[in-house]
């Protein structure tokens, strides 16, 4: 009878919560369980498909690495390319632009005759052995230096595009039955012959007073280019040309200057009267173009030991100074 109570007991409880489970609603397990699946059913789509990986193009290069002790240095391919370009256009500036080289003057030793020299026989030694051995610059040499002139009188070299003659007309130019005034002229006639129509020229011969190569009367005389022309009208004057009267030669030298020459040939045979250090200061005072002033002495028999005036002329203005023995002249 105990053991029915007990067993009607549990049947009391179980199917009390039977009764409370069966108060839940079916729809609304209905509705979980399908909330549940929708949540599985999105997971299972959210994940990644495993395959194969496919990656993007990219591109490689080569990277060139320079070690030190104190630092690794990496050079990719742009800045290869980089270098490379630099490099080209500095080389193609410095070829574009000339090498500068540095100047160096170059000096003749020997000077081939002139085609006037060798056609006319007018060399020093040949037509003038009283120069030779009495010359202090040796025979001069002829000819063309970069478009300068190059000539000489009685070896006595001048270089540049100007040149004044100044020739001493004074009656001891006829001694020696006048081979003095005759050599003279010949040697600045010859002179003439070296110069070219772009090149100048002028002739002062002096005694007590100065003659000036004048052509032309219309204008006043000047330094004249040496075309042929003015230089066959230069040769008439010359040949023309007597030796008379004192000598003065201060006046025919300051002229000469004035027409700024770059060479001067001053020739005399006057030991008297000589220039003074002041009359030389002054010469070398107005010789503002730095002309060179080469002076050619005449004279009888050896030269004269010591410096004279004409000596200290031709050192104080860049010249040469040339002694000529008149009595071995032709």
């Amino acid at each position: 009878m105990f053991a029915l109570a007990v067993v009607a007991n549990d049947y009391d409880m179980i199917s009390s919560d039977y009764r409370a489970a069966r108060r839940v609603p079916a729809w609304l397990m209905s509705v979980g369980l399908h909330t549940c699946l929708l949540v599985a059913c999105a997971l299972l789509i959210r994940s990644p498909v495993k395959g194969p990986r496919v990656e993007t193009d990219r591109s490689a290069g080569i990277a060139l690495v320079q070690r030190s002790e104190a630092e690794t240095s990496y050079f990719t391919e742009e800045d290869l390319d980089a270098t490379a370009t630099v490099t080209a256009t500095s080389a193609t500036d410095s070829s574009s632009q000339p090498t500068s080289l540095p100047e160096t003057s170059i000096e003749f030793a020997v000077q081939l005759p002139s085609s006037n020299e060798l056609s006319s026989g007018a060399g020093l030694g040949q037509v003038l052995p009283g120069a030779i051995g009495f010359t202090t610059g040796g025979e001069g040499a002829r000819g063309t230096i970069g478009g300068q002139a190059r000539t000489q009188v009685f070896g006595a070299e001048g270089t540049g595009n100007k040149f004044i003659y100044v020739f001493d007309r004074s009656a001891s130019m006829e001694g020696f039955q006048g081979r003095p005034m005759a050599a003279a002229k010949q040697q600045l006639t010859a002179s003439l012959n070296d110069l070219e129509s772009v090149h100048q020229f002028q002739i002062v011969f002096y005694n007590d007073e100065t003659t000036v190569f004048h052509p032309d009367r219309s204008r006043a005389p000047s330094i004249l280019f040496a075309s042929d022309e003015n230089k066959k009208l230069a040769v008439e004057f010359v040949d023309r040309m007597t030796a008379i009267g004192g000598t003065r030669h201060v006046e025919a030298l300051v002229l000469a200057l004035g027409m700024s020459p770059d060479v001067i040939f001053f020739l005399t045979d006057a030991a008297e009267p000589q220039l003074t250090p002041s009359e030389l200061a002054e010469i070398r005072r107005r010789n503002r173009s730095e002309a060179t002033i080469n002076s050619i002495e005449f004279g009888s028999g050896p030269r004269p030991r010591g410096e004279n005036f004409l000596m200290r002329l031709a050192r104080e203005n860049h010249g040469k100074h040339v002694y000529v023995d008149v009595s071995k002249l032709p």
